[in-house]
């Protein structure tokens, strides 16, 4: 046989293998998740909202605690100015949270977008705290106006 039927026969094979090969796979459906990208972006984007509005929120809390809270009428004078001021440092401090939460989930956030499932969120109890403005669209949650101190009561 010439080098040049050789070749040809040669190409022919590596046709067929790779037709014969590509007919028993069948293509699978497309996985990706950007759950965990839209909430870090969320994140950084509104935590300093958060910050605007610490001293509204820590003013209804702090209103929250004294009406809504049965203790003696003395501890709620003697503590509502430095309950006011712890409110707005755990405020401030949760808003911080969240900021750091946004970034440190970016990296893992395009990782987990070309994949099927997403990790759960690294700040996950603000998920569950009241806010001003809540609402989910798909896969991003919008909380505008956090109140870090009603984690616990959701």
């Amino acid at each position: 046989m010439s080098r040049g039927i050789r070749l040809i026969c040669a190409r022919v094979a590596l046709a067929a293998l790779v037709f014969v090969g590509s007919v028993g796979v069948t293509p699978s459906d497309a996985k990706a998740d950007a759950s965990q990208l839209c909430r870090a972006g969320a994140n950084l984007v509104l935590a300093p909202f958060d910050v605007l509005l610490g001293p509204y929120i820590a003013a209804k809390d702090e209103y929250y605690g004294l009406t809504e809270i049965d203790d003696p009428m003395s501890l709620k004078v003697a503590g509502a100015v430095p309950g006011y001021v712890l409110l707005l440092g755990l405020q401030l401090g949760g808003a911080l949270f969240r900021e750091i939460a946004g970034v440190f989930e970016i990296i893992p956030g395009v990782v987990t977008l070309f994949r099927e499932g997403a990790q759960p969120p690294l700040f996950r109890s603000a998920e569950d705290a009241w806010a001003v403005y809540s609402e989910n669209y798909g896969p991003c949650p919008v909380k505008i106006g956090i109140s870090y101190n009603t984690i616990n009561d959701g």
